[in-house]
């Protein structure tokens, strides 16, 4: 079946393929779907690909408290237990960066190699604050999470992707997605995730580490991923010519010739 459970949430999963199992965490306000441009290649690469849709995301059972970061990584965890899986490689974008840093700390045998793109490694801002209660704020009004891809959509692709083919036909798939999202669930995890804070804990991470920035990034520029890179042992910093937030996406090819290089490593 492709849901697990954990305390007494109903999360959906898909995988693909088989061998060395990665799992894939998506950012705010999307799901599993987002990742459609790396299943086949990670596939070919030899890879089992797991892939779920965040608590109040997607396929996923609706919630009607605040999530944090660190539920989401147990979430991570319990997922391995169901799947039985005692090790894995993590790639995490935005949010999913976030969640797979947590995951990598509390669970660091099970996590083989760590692949953080376009992430945060805190949230505990006044700045993060109060944007994250706007983002809450347009999720809970009427056609909240369409209305936020409306106007985040630029901001997330860059420009050329935007105009392409293939923009065009990802951005009717996501905005069909959010047009069915459950708003006051997304704002739950909006406000669930301020105050997420690693900085201190970065140089625990034993593991090897990948860290991807998009140049154009404004939502996590380029100079946050490099700092969370020179703080880990074993890492590697990669910045992606012309990607914008959701690199995986505006910038395909470039960012899985990186992760499948490093993870095959």
């Amino acid at each position: 079946m492709a849901y697990y459970y954990n305390d007494e949430r109903r999360n959906y999963f898909i995988e693909f393929g088989s061998g060395r199992p990665v799992v894939l965490l998506h950012g705010i306000s999307n799901s599993g779907r987002a990742w459609a441009p790396q299943i086949g290649p990670l596939v070919e690469a030899g890879f089992r690909v797991v892939i779920p849709d965040h608590a109040g995301h997607g396929a996923s059972a609706k919630i009607g408290h605040p999530i944090s970061v660190t539920d989401l990584a147990l979430d991570v965890q319990t997922l391995l237990d169901h799947l039985k899986l005692d090790e894995v490689d993590i790639v995490g974008l935005s949010l999913g960066g976030m969640v797979a840093l947590e995951a990598a700390l509390t669970m660091p045998h099970r996590v083989r190699r760590l692949v953080v793109a376009n992430s945060f490694d805190t949230t505990a801002t006044d700045a993060f604050r109060d944007m994250a209660q706007g983002w809450a704020a347009t999720f809970r009004s009427e056609d909240g999470p369409a209305r936020r891809l409306e106007g985040i959509w630029p901001m997330n692709v860059n420009e050329a992707f935007r105009a392409s083919e293939e923009g065009m036909r990802t951005y009717q798939v996501w905005h069909g997605i959010a047009a069915t999202g459950d708003g006051h669930s997304i704002a739950c995890v909006a406000e669930g995730i301020v105050g997420f804070d690693v900085r201190e804990r970065l140089s625990l991470l034993a593991m090897p580490t990948l860290f991807i920035a998009g140049a154009e990034d404004r939502m996590s520029p380029p100079a946050r991923s490099r700092r969370m890179a020179d703080a880990v042992p074993s890492s590697r910093y990669i910045e992606i010519a012309g990607a914008a937030h959701i690199s995986n996406v505006d910038s395909t090819a470039d960012f899985n010739a990186a992760v499948i290089s490093f993870l095959m490593a």
